[in-house]
Parts: C-alpha cells; sequence; structure tokens
C-alpha cells in the first residue's frame, strides 16, 4: 500500500512538473523528494500537523523578504498559489493544499489498510462544522451573485485551513509527546523570527524605524504574543527546565521584535492576555494567588511612572506606552489610520446592509460609499478583506454566520476557561490557559488588524481547538502517584528557572 502511494505520488508530481515551468534540477528534486516525503509521512502521519504547525509559525508572506531580503522561508512559496509563482493561469492552488490532501490521504488509507480509521470529531466539532457550512454556503452565494472564484479563494481557504488543521490534529495527536513538540515549536519559531527582527531592527535599519511601517506582516505580533504569553505561565504552572532555559535566552530578541514591529493592536491584545493570566490564576489556584498579587502589586507601582514618562519619548522602549497614549491622543500617522479605519468600517456596515441575513458571500468587492484613501500599492484585497475581520465575519456570512462565528468562539473559551479549573496536572492546566489567551488574542487582533483571515493565524487556531479536546484524555493518562510527585517536585510553585533534578509529568511518549 505505501508504495502504490509512493509511485502515485511520484505520477502526479511528474505531471505537475510537466505543467510548471522549472529547472531540471528542480524537477528532480521534487521527483525524488516527494516520495521520500511519503514514507516519512506514513510512518508517523502526525508529522503533517507539525510541518502545517510550523509553516504556521515561521513562514512569512512576500512583503517583508521584498523589504529586507533576508527571510529565507518567504522564498519558499508553500502558501502561494501556483499560478502567483509559475505565471500559469488557472493553477489557483497552493503546496500548502497539495500538502493537506497529501496527509489526509495517508491518513485515510492507513487507517482502512491497518484497520485502525476512526474519526474524532473533538469537542469543538459541531459549532465549527455549522460555522464552515455558512462559509461554504456565502461562498456559493457570492459566486451566484457575480463572485470572482479566485478573489473568493483568497477569503474561504484560510477558514478552510482552519478545518482541515482542526480535523487532523483531533484525529493524528494521540500522544503528550505531541505537546511539546508543538510547544517546542512555537518558542522555537516565535524566538527565531525575533533573532531575525533584532537583526532587521540593528542593522538592516540602523534602529531608525522612520522608514518602514514595520518589521513584519501584521500577523507576526500574535506569534510573538504567544511566546510572550507563555514565559509567564510556565513559570507559574511549570515546564519543561530545558524549555524555560531557552525562553528566558530568547525572550530579550522577542520583546524587541515585538516592540520594533509597532503593532498597537498586539501591544492590546497582550496587556489583556496577561491580565488574563494572572486572573484565573488567581481565581482557580490559590496555592498562587498569594504570587499572582505580589505581580498585580509590582505592576501597580511600576506601570504608572513607565507610561508618564514614556508616552511622550521616542526609541523602541516606550513603544508600549506610546500604543496605549495613542488610543487617547494620536499622533499624525496613528490619526490617519484610525480615520481610514472608522471609513473603513462604515463601509462593511453598508455592505452587510444589503442582506443583513445571510450575507454578502464571497469573492465581491465591498461597497465604499464612505471613500478611503488609496492603500492598493501595499495591501491590493483592501475592498476584499478589510482591517475588521471579526466584520468581514458579518459583512460576509450575515448574522446567521455572525452568530455561527461567536457560538464557535464562545464554546472554545468556556472549554479552555473549565479545562484551566478542572485539569489536575499542572502542566496542562498551563497549556489550556495558554490556549485561552491565544483565541482571546486572536479575537482583538481580528477585530483590529487583519487576523481572521489570514491563513497562519487560522491553522495556529485550528490546532489550539482540537488541543481542548485531547487535555483532559492526557490528564487522566498520567497516575496520581504521578501527578503527585510533579505537583510536589516541579516548577509550578518554585520561579526557579529549572535545575538538571526537575521532576517532568511523564506519559508523554
Amino acid at each position: 500500500m505505501l508504495a502504490f502511494l509512493a509511485i502515485l505520488t511520484t505520477l502526479a508530481v511528474a505531471m505537475l512538473v510537466l505543467i510548471v515551468p522549472s529547472s531540471l534540477l528542480v524537477s528532480l528534486f521534487a521527483i525524488v523528494l516527494v516520495p521520500a516525503l511519503v514514507v516519512w509521512l506514513w510512518r508517523a502521519p502526525v508529522r503533517g500537523v507539525y510541518v502545517l504547525f510550523v509553516a504556521a509559525v515561521v513562514q512569512e508572506t512576500q512583503y517583508s523578504s521584498l523589504l529586507y531580503g533576508d527571510d529565507f522561508g518567504s522564498r519558499v512559496p508553500f502558501f502561494e498559489d501556483f499560478a502567483t509563482w509559475t505565471h500559469v493561469k488557472g493553477l489557483s492552488f497552493t503546496m500548502a493544499e497539495l500538502f493537506m490532501l497529501l496527509v489526509v490521504l495517508i491518513w485515510l488509507i492507513k487507517g482502512i489498510a491497518h484497520r485502525t480509521l476512526r474519526f474524532d470529531p473533538g469537542t469543538l466539532m459541531r459549532p465549527l462544522g455549522i460555522y464552515c457550512g455558512i462559509v461554504l454556503f456565502a461562498e456559493l452565494h457570492g459566486l451566484s451573485s457575480g463572485g470572482d472564484f479566485r478573489l473568493s479563494l483568497w477569503e474561504v481557504r484560510s477558514q478552510a485551513y482552519m478545518l482541515i488543521a482542526y480535523v487532523l490534529a483531533c484525529n493524528l495527536i494521540d500522544k503528550r509527546r505531541a505537546l511539546d513538540i508543538l510547544l517546542w515549536s512555537l518558542v522555537l519559531g516565535a524566538g527565531i523570527k525575533g533573532i531575525q527582527g533584532t537583526w532587521r531592527y540593528y542593522i538592516s535599519l540602523h534602529g531608525n524605524l522612520h522608514s518602514v511601517e514595520s518589521l513584519f506582516p501584521h500577523e507576526q505580533s500574535y506569534f510573538f504574543n504567544a511566546f510572550l504569553c507563555y514565559l509567564p505561565i510556565a513559570l507559574l504552572y511549570g515546564a519543561p527546565a530545558r524549555l524555560k532555559k531557552v525562553m528566558v535566552a530568547l525572550l530579550p530578541f522577542v520583546i524587541i521584535s515585538s516592540f520594533a514591529n509597532q503593532r498597537r493592536a498586539a501591544i492590546l491584545a497582550l496587556c489583556v492576555a496577561f491580565l488574563v493570566i494572572l486572573a484565573v490564576t488567581a481565581v482557580a489556584q490559590p496555592a498562587r494567588r498569594h504570587r499572582v498579587m505580589l505581580i498585580f502589586v509590582l505592576l501597580a507601582l511600576v506601570l504608572p511612572p513607565y507610561y508618564v514618562y514614556y508616552s511622550t519619548k521616542s526609541g523602541l522602549l516606550s513603544v508600549p506606552a506610546r500604543a496605549i497614549a495613542s488610543s487617547f491622543s494620536p499622533d499624525p500617522r496613528d490619526a490617519s489610520s484610525n480615520l481610514y479605519r472608522v471609513s473603513e468600517d462604515k463601509d462593511i456596515m453598508a455592505t452587510m446592509r444589503t442582506s443583513p441575513l445571510y450575507g454578502y458571500g464571497f469573492g465581491k468587492p465591498m461597497l465604499t460609499p464612505f471613500p478611503l484613501a488609496d492603500i492598493s500599492n501595499i495591501y491590493i484585497f483592501w475592498n476584499i478583506m478589510p482591517h475588521d475581520s471579526i466584520m468581514w465575519v458579518w459583512m460576509r456570512m450575515g448574522t446567521i454566520g455572525y452568530l455561527a462565528f461567536w457560538l464557535l468562539i464562545g464554546a472554545a473559551v468556556l472549554q479552555a476557561t473549565s479545562l484551566t479549573v478542572r485539569l489536575r496536572d499542572p502542566w496542562l492546566q498551563g497549556v489550556a490557559l495558554l490556549i485561552l489567551t491565544l483565541i482571546l488574542q486572536e479575537v482583538i487582533l481580528g477585530y483590529l488588524d487583519l487576523q481572521w483571515t489570514n491563513y497562519r493565524n487560522l491553522i495556529t487556531i485550528g490546532v489550539l481547538f482540537a488541543l481542548l479536546s485531547k487535555l483532559s484524555t492526557f490528564d487522566r493518562a498520567v497516575s496520581p502517584e504521578e501527578r503527585q510527585r510533579v505537583k510536589q517536585k516541579s516548577a509550578p510553585y518554585r520561579w526557579a528557572i529549572g535545575t538538571r533534578g526537575e521532576a517532568r509529568p511523564r506519559g508523554r511518549e
């Protein structure tokens, strides 16, 4: 069965090579690599989830590579249409989509061959299925009312990626070790981008951000925030000692890159996430409450003087203070951005009102009764996927789709909060809390900064949704004796970064 699948895949790649013009070396590389990839995935199909997750964390769009030329990952067109980089019309699919199809086929064929195939819907399949069903309806409605199919793909594919990532993660992740791999991928991915951003800021730009809008695309700040949220969670709830040491070593680079990326929405989302971490820990974990109160007192003493002094200063250290100050008294750049978004929101609502029940549909430019500044030179989808991607859901899918979206988010938030309280393994509690903060930040950033239409974010969200259905299973797999040993000896109850003898939860293999 494996040999047949490898031969079939090789023939498919050979046919694609004949269609897509490329060098002989690239063609031979593809024909040799793909069968090896099939064998590698067949041995452990869960590796497909890891590849998708890593690609989502580190794969930039072409935006940064055009500005800086130092991002080798963005030169691999994993998420780019074949038609875009081969200039062959009609190839409106990506390498990522072919890879997802390959992983799905391997999962199905291997399960059938070994008679182990089963479908695990997870705990969020119902609200996610309802939401994706409405996405499909809005796609058909848009195409039937004059929408452009290729334009609609740019809107719909990220929603489909979320569903595919969710299904694959639910059905392929069955060991706690997968959580370690995903967390390491998140930490190392954000850390590598942090080092790259630090290089851009100090070497490429010589510390001057006036000539560029940001160091990275908008969505990269989401992954920096994930790193910055997981570090305090790891200290409060425990994590492998080596992972915490790596996070501390990478922390300066991530902070520099996060601040230099100049995303006001990300600063706001991070502040909310920190408050959620402290509040949930204080309520749900009485043993850690005194530490949380100490942190609140320290923040209350430090933040007001910091804000007063730095809100009118320039430089990297002042970015968070200026981001907060701009909400009340924006500078000319921020004021222009605010004005654009106010007009954009009015256009979104005007478009939504043309079909308030079941939406405007995909693939059609939104109406612009309120004129917008011309930003087509930096964002070609300005009238297709606006900044407020939460209102975009309402515009494209109507009130029915909007309610389905909030049903999905509400179910995920309730599950994550419940798991943070009722799981017995401190490490898994911390993972649940991290997922909770990332879901909330996705909503905040989606409201302000394009995130709910971005494929990187939604692949990540799909995997996180799936993990919510796995945490209880992993928690039950740990024996009471092992859990008590970890509770007494592991780092959740100490501020130490970790020692050689630090106990870790077993059973992750």
